[in-house]
């Protein structure tokens, strides 16, 4: 039995990210040596190119996002995992919507897969609204469901184990079948600065959110995938026993 390790990298929304948070994480993900990285979706958050109303004391550069996303990408690609699987989110998928509306002639130069250089990284590119597999687990950022009942929604859709992001919560649950099989949906939290959060209320965000990421354990003779939650509590966390901080 061959048991290959994976790290699930849920949304940060670079250059919006908690600082602290990612630089915990990257320290526990150098320690747990994962041979697959997964990113959940939405590790850009494309503020600059986005419908809504800038806040201009929000509002940053394209440019300067992009930059922000590919150090994230540099910082992850030294982990060494031999294999990578970035899932756009619905973030990400602002920029495709962006130069499909305004520029489509740029399409293909300019989009998600050719800002972050995800090819000649050696990254496997998932669309946002598409999935893929990791073994017998469905991976896709999101049914189009969010809030405390994502996670359920998830199982509900696939019918088999499934990872998903988007709500940043943090959750886990296993569900049986009339067969006694089992399947689990879980989301590993996310990574952002509430802080800098627009969009909804703080006080909301505090109370639904959980700072957090994921690890996982691929047996390779049954296609298997353990899944493990890691929380964040006060810039701490703990895996597989050893209690990392910063």
């Amino acid at each position: 039995m061959t048991l290959r390790r994976v790290g699930f990298i849920p949304d940060a929304h670079h250059p919006y990210h908690d600082k602290q948070a990612w630089k915990l994480m990257l320290k526990a993900m150098k320690a747990f040596t994962p041979d697959t990285v997964v990113v959940m979706g939405d590790l850009a958050d494309f503020y600059a190119v986005s419908s809504h109303s800038k806040d201009p004391q929000r509002a940053l550069q394209f440019v300067e996002e992009i930059g922000a996303v590919n150090k994230a990408l540099d910082q992850l690609d030294a982990l060494g995992a031999d294999r990578k699987i970035f899932i756009s989110g619905n973030h990400c998928d602002r920029l495709t919507r962006f130069i499909q509306d305004r520029a489509p002639e740029l399409n293909r130069v300019v989009g998600v897969p050719e800002s972050f250089k995800l090819a000649e990284r050696g990254w496997e590119y998932v669309p946002y609204k598409q999935n893929t597999k990791l073994g017998r687990l469905y991976l896709t950022h999101d049914v189009g469901t969010t809030g405390r009942g994502a996670v359920y929604k998830a199982l509900d859709v696939f019918h088999h184990s499934v990872v998903t992001g988007h709500s940043h919560r943090l959750g886990y649950i296993v569900e049986g079948d009339a067969t006694g099989g089992a399947s689990v949906s879980a989301q590993f939290g996310h990574l952002l600065d509430v802080e800098q959060v627009d969009y909804m209320h703080k006080v909301r965000a505090r109370r639904d959110w959980a700072l957090g990421f994921g690890i996982g354990y691929h047996d390779t003779t049954t296609d298997f995938v353990y899944l493990v939650p890691i929380p964040i509590v006060e810039y701490t966390c703990v895996v597989e026993g050893r209690l990392y901080k910063v």
